[in-house]
């Protein structure tokens, strides 16, 4: 990322934060809705050295990183599948267009009536936010693959493996490394949903409960941990897709 736009996004949150502090302290919010950011940082700062709530958060973690590995490498063989066979990707599409018209969040129901109230529905539930969106983009990334290069190496005497090194992963990395992260942010959107909807910890029970009982103050400090939690995640794998990409090209360029 070039040094002027990172320049430019932090003056821009540091704007807003100033301004919405200087708004609660005018008067312009009330703080029993908008509590100041110094008021937020000091719950922040008091929920970090809270056992309970990082006995929360460390479920939440486990249930988010177990539903990735577990999801992602399936995803990425279930849409290798569907971009190189045709017919599996014909076949298998109508299921996957349905799914990802309709909102998960509406089965939830179904999954607490199959899996209960434990582990394994807020489990299952993040694994299919990861599924669908890291399948769908490895089908798009196979698809990418240049048809005339394998036939090419395979005219050469190039074996299955040789190619999927030399030709399929160069060509298909960046986009199943956007898939990826895709999903990472899915996973956290699915079992923070699962979290609010039925579960006994966690940090997505944790927002119901400030919300519901209007402790602001717990409830956005625990949002702005979860926020810049996610973009952290989220531009570590933009870079990694950056690098991929330059890998790609530089692959291409040989």
């Amino acid at each position: 990322m070039k040094p002027l736009v990172v320049l430019a996004q932090t003056a821009f949150v540091v704007v807003v934060i100033g301004a919405w502090e200087i708004g609660d302290r005018v008067g312009l919010f009330d703080p029993k809705l908008l509590p100041p950011p110094s008021a937020v940082a000091v719950t922040l700062w008091t929920l970090l050295h809270s056992g309970a709530f990082l006995a929360d958060a460390r479920d939440t973690i486990v249930r988010v990183i177990a539903a990735f590995v577990i999801g992602a490498p399936i995803a990425l063989a279930t849409g290798f599948a569907m971009g190189e066979n045709i017919g599996v990707g014909r076949s298998l599409a109508p299921a996957f267009n349905l799914v990802l018209s309709v909102p998960q969040s509406i089965f939830l129901p179904v999954f607490v009536l199959v899996f209960g109230l434990g582990f394994t529905e807020k489990l299952v539930f993040g694994i299919t936010h990861v599924f669908f969106v890291v399948a769908v983009t490895a089908m798009a990334a196979v698809r990418e693959v240049p048809h005339g290069q394998v036939v090419l190496a395979r005219s050469f005497g190039a074996g299955r493996l040789r190619i999927y090194r030399s030709i399929y992963l160069p060509a298909m990395a960046p986009l199943v490394v956007t898939g990826l992260r895709l999903g990472v942010i899915f996973d956290i959107i699915g079992i923070l949903l699962a979290e609010m909807y039925a579960s006994r910890s966690g940090l997505g029970v944790l927002l119901l409960r400030w919300g519901e009982s209007y402790a602001v103050d717990k409830l956005m400090a625990a949002t702005v941990l979860i926020s810049a939690t996610t973009i952290l995640i989220n531009e570590l794998m933009r870079i990694w897709e950056t690098r991929v990409g330059r890998w790609r090209q530089a692959v291409d360029e040989r």
